[in-house]
């Protein structure tokens, strides 16, 4: 279920999420899911919000890539 309109993202546990992506493991949280199940992968089922969300994870992962904390 999606936040109510006007939701923010919320913050980021930059060393919960480190910890995962150094594990070579998307943070579960990351990851959308409908009905129970993961559809990272088919982003055309995705809502706006996850998709959002999804964007700004990646975004977040390539700054890491970058700086060369993954």
């Amino acid at each position: 279920m999606d936040p109510r309109r006007g939701a923010s993202l919320g913050t980021v546990n930059t060393e919960h999420e480190l910890a995962y992506l150094r594990a070579g493991s998307d943070p579960p949280w990351e990851r959308p899911h409908r009905d129970g199940l993961d559809i990272t992968d088919t982003p055309e089922m995705w809502t706006p919000y996850q998709r959002e969300r999804r964007l700004t994870f990646e975004a977040r992962v390539a700054d890491y890539r970058q700086r060369g904390l993954v």
